[in-house]
């Protein structure tokens, strides 16, 4: 191993003695300094099971800042008696006691003495409603057997994720396999439909877990009629045409129900994953 040389050795001896002393140094307390924020939440959502909410924002400066808030751009001030603060913070707490929804806003916390003021970041406090599909009759469906069809689910919004499920009304899932599946939006596509399809109580269920919360879509009826059992006054030469028809028919694409809308373009960020969706019946 090459020697140091005198110069170099006393350059690493400095440069560690340097490194000692910086790690050694503090501010006194008599030294003034700026606000800076050192805490602050992020984006706050209420959730319904929860105590209460609370929205943190920390600074350091001397002397002691002090600190204030603005809601959607104007002063917020804590004349709530709801509200509560903390001594040399600019954090507080909101109870869940109901009516929650008068906090919803943007918030921006400032923190100040006399050399200057710290801003923090925006921070959002959601207040979620609660999900629900709405009260609709839902007309029955009544379709021949090998016919394709969809049935649409068009789930509440709601704070995601969202998970969508088809059951019967025993939470029975609804089997799926290349012949029936199920949408990104949540329809069911049937490619072609058998009379072993034919059922009553055909339910779309949405969850969202952030808000433990599972609401279900009105049963859906879905008459299969087989070719079977064709009028009587169609000879069995037509019915047997009638159905080969139908079992070598063209594939063609299966479009989403009208209600649900379509989408031409997507934007997506570089890095994330797209998936592309193609139903076809036949």
């Amino acid at each position: 191993m090459e020697p140091l040389l005198p110069g170099r050795g006393l350059i690493v001896s400095l440069i560690f003695f340097l490194l000692k002393f910086s790690t050694a140094i503090e501010i006194p307390p008599s030294v003034q300094q700026v606000p800076t924020i050192i805490k602050q939440s992020k984006v706050q959502v209420a959730f319904p099971f929860d105590d209460y909410f609370q929205i943190e924002c920390e600074a350091k400066g001397n002397p002691e800042p002090t600190f204030s808030w603005t809601k959607d751009g104007n002063p917020f001030y804590f004349t709530d008696h709801r509200i509560i603060t903390s001594n040399n913070s600019g954090t507080f707490r909101i109870p869940n006691e109901g009516h929650i929804s008068h906090f919803q806003g943007k918030y921006r916390c400032f923190a100040s003495n006399k050399l200057g003021i710290a801003m923090s970041e925006e921070i959002e406090f959601i207040v979620p409603s609660v999900p629900k599909f709405p009260k609709e009759k839902i007309d029955p469906l009544e379709v021949e057997e090998g016919d394709p069809i969809v049935l649409p689910c068009n789930p509440p919004k709601g704070l995601p994720p969202l998970h969508i499920y088809w059951m019967n009304i025993e939470l029975e899932h609804i089997e799926q396999d290349e012949r029936v599946y199920m949408s990104q939006k949540g329809d069911l596509y049937f490619a072609n439909v058998e009379e072993k399809d034919s059922r009553n109580d055909y339910c779309c269920f949405a969850a969202f877990p952030r808000l433990r919360t599972i609401v279900q879509k009105m049963p859906m009826k879905l008459t299969v009629n087989s070719l079977k059992h064709a009028n009587d006054s169609s000879s069995s030469t037509e019915i047997g045409s009638k159905a080969n028809s139908i079992k070598q028919r063209k594939p063609k694409l299966l479009l989403p129900p009208t209600e649900s809308g379509s989408e031409s373009s997507i934007t997506i960020l570089k890095g994330e994953t797209l998936l592309l969706e193609c139903f076809a019946e036949g």
